[in-house]
């Protein structure tokens, strides 16, 4: 197993909607490999390799894994500079607490939850900020609409792997 290259891929920036860092590094791994490379108006990247010439007639055989990643989107700024944000995919708002995020230009913010009155039910998205170092509105550098990823390493622990991203970055991997 190449781990280096499982990190870059899984390291990769890559919200929905933003996959070109991943895509670019998947095409520079397989234009080697194959026939044909395709990039479609939605970002897809396709390549083919013909089959080879035996008895009868080929097989077509299509494998498919996705690019994107679960992020999240900046939908206020706060006076103070934190943000609000709504998930892009499936964000379990639990499970962000105390997690990183990382903006496509290597900034990196932590998820907090406001104070609420009733600490026993699960925070809801809305109840999350994050916090990138802004002091005020004003020297925050994000704005409504950027997007963040989740940040985690790649990390070896025993016999598993663990990383961000890792649901299906290993199938773009695999296909690789």
């Amino acid at each position: 197993m190449d781990l280096k290259l499982l990190e870059q891929i899984t390291q990769a920036f890559g919200p929905s909607g933003y996959e070109q860092e991943v895509r670019d590094l998947i095409y520079q791994e397989v234009k080697s490999y194959a026939d044909e490379i395709q990039v479609n108006p939605l970002g897809t990247l396709v390549a083919y390799r013909a089959a080879k010439q035996g008895q009868g007639q080929p097989q077509r055989l299509m494998l498919a894994a996705h690019m994107d990643e679960i992020g999240l989107m900046v939908t206020h700024v706060e006076e103070k500079g934190f943000l609000r944000f709504t998930s892009v995919g499936g964000v379990r708002p639990l499970n962000r607490i105390g997690g990183r995020a990382r903006f496509q230009d290597g900034t990196v913010g932590v998820v907090y939850v406001e104070r609420r009155e009733d600490t026993r039910s699960t925070p809801e998205l809305r109840h999350l900020y994050l916090d990138v170092g802004a002091e005020s509105r004003e020297t925050c550098p994000f704005k409504v609409g950027d997007i963040a990823s989740f940040f985690g390493p790649l990390v070896k622990q025993g016999s598993r792997l663990i990383s961000k991203a890792m649901d299906d970055r290993i199938g773009c991997y695999i296909l690789i």
